[in-house]
């Protein structure tokens, strides 16, 4: 199994590959079309990500000592970044996910896409993953 950190690098490449800002852009919503829908019960007050512009569910639970990610948003953009984290972090060890330095939108013309308010999102949802790694490291 790849580490998030090789998943990243790959993706960061697929993105390069994809070419100017607009086709990168494209690549983000193909990636949303990947991810699952979450079931509406489980979109509840008590996992939506506080600091995001767009709503974001984010329902984060372990199976054998790994995070798994379950997650939604009423944004195509941010489900494609919720589908990249999900790649890079679902079933990963946690120390791999609390040591990984989330950087393939800075690294990429999808840098353009996304205003401080998006960043700042993206931020707390890998925020929320990592401090959920983190407690199954601990445990």
């Amino acid at each position: 199994m790849a580490s998030p950190q090789e998943i990243q690098e790959r993706i960061v490449c697929e993105i390069e590959e994809a070419g100017d800002p607009f086709n990168q852009f494209e690549y983000l919503l193909t990636k949303a079309s990947l991810l699952d829908e979450m079931p509406e019960e489980r979109k509840r007050d008590d996992v939506l990500v506080k600091d995001c512009q767009s709503q974001v569910w984010l329902y984060l639970h372990e199976v054998e000592g790994r995070p798994v990610i379950e997650a939604d948003s009423d944004t195509l953009m941010i489900r494609g970044t919720i589908q990249i984290l999900k790649e890079m972090f679902d079933n990963q060890p946690p120390a791999d996910v609390v040591g990984c330095d989330v950087d393939y939108i800075q690294r990429t013309d999808l840098a353009y896409a996304f205003d401080s308010k998006r960043v700042a999102g993206q931020t707390a949802i890998v925020a929320r993953i990592k401090d959920f790694a983190q407690s199954l490291v601990r445990s």
